[in-house]
């Protein structure tokens, strides 16, 4: 009796491990943050966040299962995106995922391949993205605002407007562009420079579940052509 005790209380702990373990995942990847809504500015800015691409995630010395697919030409829209933001007034700021802590730790290892850890090189912005400012803010979690230094900033410098570029448009991206819906931002996803599947999105049957909740939740897509044809 004593052996199947202790087989029990042993399956008892994995079983609560693993559903810590799933409680995080859903914690880190899918439940966007809430915060104040923001006012209305006299003077409101936009400004274009370049979300997750790292060099964990795109760059040629990553390793598999990445870079990602289409890495190369999503970081070539990505900084025709960047250059033309930074020429007319909007402001740029980059989103790197940083896993830190235990939970941070186990996610990391369990669910992408033990990528984007604190202080290691692969965390870093991939070196081929054009670093126009260093408005650089590390994410402990999917949601950018799960860092309280970007909502600072941003209400800091009145933006009230959003466009998002990166990594990855299910998950990071979708989990931020909510974020910023539940404070009262304007956002845009610009949907041929998001990754989606480790592709660039499209329109297939998937894809086009994705975009439909997009539009549900009230985001707002536009393709990089609109972005340059305004900001020239």
């Amino acid at each position: 009796m004593g052996g199947i005790k202790k087989m029990l209380i042993v399956l008892v702990i994995l079983i609560l491990f693993l559903l810590g373990l799933l409680a995080g995942a859903i914690s880190y990847t899918v439940i966007p943050t809430k915060g104040a809504k923001i006012g209305k500015y006299p003077s409101p800015q936009k400004a274009l966040l370049v979300i997750d691409i790292q060099e964990d995630y795109t760059g040629t010395a990553a390793k598999p299962p990445f870079p990602l697919p289409d890495s190369e030409k999503l970081i070539t829209v990505a900084n025709k995106l960047i250059e033309s933001a930074s020429k007319n007034n909007v402001v740029v700021v980059y989103i790197k995922q940083e896993f830190s802590g235990f939970w941070g730790m186990i996610f990391s290892r369990a669910f992408t391949k033990s990528t984007g850890r604190k202080g290691t090189p692969g965390a870093e912005i991939d070196k081929r993205i054009s670093l126009v400012s260093n408005y650089i803010f590390p994410k402990p979690k999917g949601d950018a605002f799960a860092n309280p230094e970007l909502e600072s900033f941003l209400i800091k410098n009145q933006i009230n407007e959003l466009y998002l570029v990166g990594l990855d448009a299910e998950y990071c991206v979708y989990s931020t562009a909510r974020g910023a819906l539940n404070r009262g931002y304007t956002v845009n996803i610009i949907t041929d420079s998001v990754l989606w599947d480790g592709h660039i999105l499209q329109t297939d049957e998937k894809r086009d579940k994705l975009i439909k909740k997009y539009k549900e939740s009230g985001i707002v897509l536009r393709s990089s052509g609109e972005f340059l044809q305004k900001n020239p």
